[in-house]
């Protein structure tokens, strides 16, 4: 793990992964043109940025969805050795940008809360998140976990890892200026839930 000024904590971080430098600048830049390029075809006028998946770039350009999928798995593997996990599969992978105003609430990617106890949601098949920041030419944003006292800022190439449950809710700040770019990829430990590539 990389503790450094992209991570302010009040208590030591556990089970997270952060690593810089896990996508080139070059990859960043990439991404995001490819976002860019993308979200146009898939946005009408007026409305909101959607997430870029997989599927929509396969259909579209099967060249940068086969170069797009190799990067998830140089951030799989890292997840992998890090959290000492057993085999992973992609489940879902998305490139998003969050514009100004935009944030996410505190949340769990596989559980929800219902009558004070936390139950699977629409997705209980996601075990990891990784999350790889592809700019810093914005401000807010920042990815916090409430309960952990954790808060790290965004910038090209730095991938964060973590358990998708409970244990590691998260929640994103308002976007205050500029457009904050990301690519989240979801990772199951069952084969039979993989994305299908």
């Amino acid at each position: 793990m990389c503790i450094n000024d992209s991570v302010a904590r009040k208590k030591p971080i556990s089970r997270i992964l952060v690593s810089e430098n896990t996508l080139s600048l070059q990859e960043c830049t990439s991404l995001i043109a490819l976002y860019d390029r993308y979200s146009e075809l898939t946005c009408s006028a007026g409305n909101k940025s959607r997430p870029l998946h997989y599927y929509t770039l396969r259909g579209v350009d099967s060249e940068s969805a086969s170069w797009l999928y190799g990067v998830t798995l140089r951030c799989k593997e890292k997840i992998k050795v890090y959290l000492s996990t057993r085999e992973l599969f992609v489940e879902s992978l998305f490139v998003a940008c969050l514009l100004s105003g935009d944030s996410h609430i505190a949340h769990a990617d596989n559980e929800r809360r219902e009558k004070r106890r936390w139950v699977p949601n629409h997705t209980p098949k996601r075990d990891y998140t990784g999350l790889a920041y592809l700019n810093d030419d914005f401000t807010g944003g920042e990815l916090v976990f409430p309960d952990l006292d954790v808060v790290i800022a965004p910038k090209p190439g730095l991938l964060v890892g973590f358990p998708s449950n409970h244990k590691f809710v998260h929640a994103v700040p308002k976007v205050l200026s500029g457009k904050r770019y990301s690519l989240l990829v979801w990772f199951t430990v069952n084969s039979a839930e993989a994305m299908q590539v």
